[in-house]
């Protein structure tokens, strides 16, 4: 039994990281796009499906749903609302811009960054990926919480703590920095798009 347990909590934690860093890099992806609406038709058919079908919300859903199916239960569509709602609350987080843009162009390359901030300034954008990256963060601690909870036949959703749903300081940012590199792709083909939008 102890076998499992520490096994599903492995998995967990796996599950958290992938959900936090595909978020945010879905996150920063879908803002751009939409400060710079022209070069979205120049995208490749399998970006823009990719696109589609990987909403920030649909990433944090998912997460509830495995993380409840490695406690071998299955979420109601209004458990995964509160979870959502409640973790959304206790996520804030401080955003030190010197640090957000540092990590930037040291992800991005100096060309890239400067091009992306100018389009869009880190003001508009990072604040909001940063927040999706501790939120989907706080929905997973949450959802593992209450998945305990449901395991021993409570059939009410717990008052999450709030320091167990904070995303410690130097993982937001680790986390933060590899959203950037998966992002990294859509960005390039976003500065591509751009460039043929200037020549036209």
């Amino acid at each position: 039994m102890a076998s499992n347990v520490l096994k599903a909590g492995g998995k967990i934690e796996i599950a958290l990281h992938s959900a936090c860093v595909k978020a945010g890099a879905y996150a920063i992806a879908y803002s751009i796009i939409e400060r710079f609406p022209l070069a979205k038709p120049f995208l490749a058919k399998s970006v823009q499906t990719t696109l589609s079908r990987n909403s920030v919300a649909k990433i944090q859903k998912q997460l509830i749903r495995d993380i409840y199916k490695l406690h071998e239960l299955k979420p109601a569509n209004w458990e995964i609302s509160a979870i959502s709602a409640v973790a959304k609350t206790s996520a804030n987080q401080l955003v030190d811009y010197n640090l957000i843009e540092r990590k930037l162009k040291k992800s991005l390359g100096n060309t890239l960054a400067t091009w992306l901030m100018k389009i869009a300034p880190l003001t508009q954008w990072a604040p909001e990926m940063i927040a999706v990256v501790a939120h989907t963060w706080a929905i997973g601690r949450y959802a593992d919480s209450v998945g305990r909870i449901r395991k021993m036949g409570s059939d009410w959703l717990p008052a999450p703590l709030a320091k167990n749903l904070k995303l410690p300081a130097n993982v937001l940012w680790n986390w933060t920095e590899e959203a950037f590199e998966l992002a990294l792709p859509v960005l390039s083909k976003l500065h591509t798009a751009g460039s043929k939008l200037k020549r036209r």
